[in-house]
């Protein structure tokens, strides 16, 4: 009994503030395509440039950023984790790197994490987002924004289109 505590105990120790890496290495994703992700609660893009600029009926929202420079200004100042993220990220203009956002409009319990990255052509990329917290239909009165950053490095050059499928909802972009 003892002896599974301890296992137990290591692995939280050893995960802690590692569970999205942890999503990113049981992802399905081709072997020339590296993933990095943050699950981000709440909004932090501008307002205007979000999931809340867009109709109403539209729940999913991507976006995506070739530049360090670009990326900052659709965040938000207070923003410290994404801020963050963004720069660790070697960009396209710098590196190799693209920063893909996907954010949807959902209930509270809901948390993002990457599911799988596909390839559907020679440089478009599906990612799948799995709602984690909640089974089921998910609907409320009262949406929340939920973010799911993303790092993208191709063996192959940069993805020329991404497709994000969230739940039921999907954003196609053009990086």
């Amino acid at each position: 009994m003892y002896r599974r505590a301890a296992v137990a105990g290591a692995l939280a120790v050893a995960t802690a503030g590692c569970v999205d890496r942890l999503h990113d290495v049981a992802a399905s994703t081709p072997r020339d395509l590296g993933v990095r992700s943050r699950y981000v609660d709440g909004n932090p893009m501008v307002d205007s440039r979000s999931v809340l600029a867009r109709p109403e009926e539209l729940l999913t929202h991507a976006a995506s950023f070739r530049s360090a420079a670009a990326a900052r200004g659709a965040l938000k100042p207070d923003a410290t984790e994404s801020r963050a993220f963004v720069e660790r990220t070697d960009f396209v203009d710098d590196g190799d790197a693209i920063l893909v956002i996907a954010q949807r409009l959902t209930v509270p319990e809901v948390q993002l994490r990457l599911g799988g990255i596909s390839r559907t052509g020679d440089h478009s990329l599906r990612i799948a987002v799995d709602q984690g917290g909640v089974r089921g239909d998910v609907e409320t009165d009262e949406p929340v924004v939920k973010t799911l950053l993303l790092r993208l490095t191709d063996e192959r050059g940069p993805p020329e289109r991404v497709m994000v499928v969230i739940g039921d909802g999907r954003a196609g972009i053009t990086v």
